[in-house]
């Protein structure tokens, strides 16, 4: 839907690479093109018929995706697209982790905005809502979901895999993602050898309370 003033309503995802400074003074000194490869993985849709906006800026990656779809391509309804956007930033959490060692954490919202592709401009409330989001409530490594999005999904969290944590905020559960295509749990138990190695070997205690926090979700995960 437009608004008044040039804003439009749009569906913001908001990335955050957590380390990302290690990986560019450390781990990636001397490889920018691995730096490039982690940040473009979190490019969310990119057909040809029907594609994500993205933006990129030091440590953060955010995808701006249309409100109305393109329904035959996702579905008929509007929770049909969000199932497949939530499906790939699950997707994108465990390609990071494996592949990366990565962690991100960030927020989807829905919100107004103003965006100008050939000026690089984008401001409005959906952003500011993204980023507080992120940057005050995620804390740990989870795609936190706003009220925004909430109310649309109107409480059909079941077929959704979307979780609600302790202090109440929902987030995107890659973990439930990743038990529906593995059954026999084999990925959550290579997953969870990685966060012990990744525990083991870090004495950063910010660092670890989030690998502990994950590895929290990973034992609840592996008992249901």
């Amino acid at each position: 839907m437009n608004s008044e003033n040039g804003y439009k309503e749009k569906i913001l995802v908001f990335f955050d690479v957590l380390g990302f400074k290690n990986l560019i003074m450390n781990k990636y000194k001397n490889q920018p093109e691995k730096i490039e490869d982690i940040l473009t993985t979190m490019h969310l849709l990119s057909e040809p018929d029907y594609k994500s906006d993205v933006i990129v800026f030091s440590d953060s990656v955010i995808n701006i995706l249309d409100l109305k779809p393109i329904f035959n391509d996702y579905g008929q309804k509007f929770s049909d697209y969000l199932n497949v956007i939530i499906d790939r930033i699950a997707a994108i959490q465990i390609n990071m982790l494996t592949h990366f060692g990565i962690l991100i954490r960030g927020s989807i919202v829905i919100g107004n905005i103003k965006y100008n592709s050939d000026k690089g401009l984008l401001f409005g409330q959906a952003l500011i809502n993204a980023y507080e989001l992120e940057s005050k409530y995620a804390i740990y490594p989870r795609i936190l979901i706003d009220e925004t999005v909430v109310k649309v999904i109107d409480g059909d969290t079941d077929q959704l895999n979307i979780t609600r944590d302790f202090d109440g905020q929902y987030y995107i559960d890659p973990l439930k993602w990743l038990v529906k295509l593995d059954s026999e749990k084999q990925s959550l138990l290579n997953l969870k050898e990685k966060v012990l190695q990744k525990i083991n070997n870090e004495r950063n205690i910010a660092v670890l309370s989030k690998y502990n926090w994950l590895l929290n979700k990973i034992l609840e995960r592996d008992n249901t």
